[in-house]
């Protein structure tokens, strides 16, 4: 009895886990946490497209196909093609449409997770549910099993396993990912057992490489992770059964641990209806300065737009938002994504943060270097302990009139959630920055809203690859 109390204690998350997959397949689902679903995966969608145009694009096509084209690629995409193709060749599509997803760092956040749960999520599952032939309502609610996971990670890791320096949408996303598919395609108990364990394998990522290109591709690799996981553990692949839990296993090897006050039962309420369970972002850059730059831009109209008249910003901060923001002054796009000083000072001189802002022109822009040097950032006393990344941004102007704004609950979080109006400006943002047609974007969201009611997502992932094909081309046109 000693025996199978000790396994029971170390397999607690897995046995967690698989009750709640077979609880949730006959439970009706909230139309809350469908919606929620339906919006970050059409998010996540645009921002697929967008990657398709960013620098790391073509490197990561070469170093995965060699010089097949991008058509060429895609053509795999088609159902016909996927369902008989090898493991290796349909991990290495997720692995490229994940990296794509984060490229621009756009894509959404989940918290107690402090990851990018889309991009590692949504692109094994487009690839699985078009191979086997998913519907669309299956891929939504695999999506959300996806983000309990995640959240139930977070809920016993976080913030230690973060801050030990470990990248969580590498590391738990390979886990969440994974179960995500396993709910998907339906797996056994048992395999979904196996495949969670050989997850736990297949999980890394690392913050020192914030600000660069392999950034991005922990999300791609947490969708390769899956994909292979998921097949091996198909095939009755062996792992051990304690992988998650046990001494060597993955909480403890990678370390951290969150206060008791944090657990939740799984499903209760589902990760996806919790105040953090995932937001959408409002900027392309770092979640830790998006209330900053919300500060900013109500601080500019707070000012009447006289940005010459400022003298001097101040951003208070807190410690956990100044964890990942390891650039101060950038030399390129992906750094001004990590440097609260550039994303504030942008704010205030366009009044606006968008794809076009970590453009290599906009970096070496003087008005914004100018802004700069007007800008320190602190920790504040009054937000230091926040793990939302509040922020409180106080300007003084030539005058002496001196403003100050507080923001807790950044654009996109589920307090402040965007509007289908903001999420479709968002989301043509994305896709006309890359692929610069306007019907491919209307025929790509259109097919993304109606995901609830398809039988085959194929009206999903036929206007997806039009766009990146076209973001290709762009891209390829305007580096010569």
């Amino acid at each position: 009895m000693v025996t199978a109390a000790k396994m029971r204690a170390r397999t607690e998350f897995v046995d967690g886990l698989v009750q709640f997959n077979n609880r949730f397949r006959s439970t009706e689902l909230a139309g809350e946490a469908m919606s929620r679903s339906l919006d970050a995966i059409t998010d996540t969608l645009g921002c697929i497209a967008l990657g398709a145009s960013q620098p790391l694009e073509s490197r990561l096509r070469r170093g995965l196909f060699g010089e097949v084209s991008i058509e060429k690629i895609l053509d795999t995409l088609q159902p016909v093609n996927l369902a008989p193709s090898m493991t290796d060749v349909q991990g290495s599509l997720a692995l490229n449409l994940g990296t794509h997803a984060h490229a621009a760092d756009y894509d959404d956040i989940s918290h107690p997770a402090y990851c990018h749960a889309t991009a590692s999520l949504l692109p094994p599952l487009l690839v699985r549910a078009l191979a086997t032939g998913s519907n669309g309502l299956t891929l939504i609610r695999a999506h959300i099993v996806g983000i309990e996971t995640l959240g139930q990670l977070g809920r016993r890791l976080n913030t230690a396993h973060y801050e030990k320096g470990w990248h969580t949408t590498g590391t738990f996303g390979a886990i969440g990912a994974t179960a995500a598919l396993c709910f998907l395609e339906g797996l056994s108990d048992e395999a979904t057992r196996r495949a969670i364990g050989i997850s736990a394998s297949l999980a890394s990522g690392i913050r020192q490489n914030f600000g660069t290109m392999t950034k991005p591709l922990h999300a791609g690799l947490a969708g390769r992770a899956a994909i292979l996981a998921t097949r091996l553990a198909a095939n009755e692949f062996t792992c051990a059964d304690d992988a998650i839990e046990g001494k060597f296993g993955f909480m403890k090897v990678f370390g951290g641990h969150a206060p008791e006050s944090l657990r939740k039962p799984w499903g209760e309420p589902l990760e996806i209806l919790t105040e953090a369970g995932i937001g959408l972002k409002a900027y392309p850059c770092c979640a830790a300065t998006h209330p900053a730059i919300d500060a900013a831009r109500k601080l500019r109209e707070l000012i009447g737009g006289e940005i010459g008249e400022i003298a001097s910003v101040r951003v208070g901060a807190s410690k956990f938002a100044m964890q990942p923001l390891v650039h101060d002054v950038p030399s390129n796009g992906l750094e001004g994504k990590f440097s609260m000083r550039y994303c504030v000072g942008a704010a205030l001189c366009d009044a606006a943060v968008k794809a076009w802002t970590f453009e290599p022109e906009a970096i070496a822009r003087a008005d914004i270097r100018a802004m700069m040097e007007r800008i320190t950032v602190e920790i504040d006393p009054l937000v230091e302990d926040d793990h939302e990344f509040a922020a409180i941004v106080d300007v003084t102007l030539k005058s002496g009139r001196k403003e100050s704004i507080r923001i807790d609950v950044a654009s996109g979080k589920p307090g402040n959630w965007l509007t289908e109006t903001l999420l479709r400006e968002k989301f043509l943002d994305c896709v006309m920055q890359s692929a610069h047609d306007r019907e491919t974007a209307r025929a790509l969201y259109e097919g993304a809203r109606a995901l609830p009611w398809l039988a085959r997502i194929d009206g999903v992932v036929l206007p997806l690859m039009k766009a990146i094909t076209q973001g290709v081309a762009h891209a390829t046109v305007a580096k010569r």
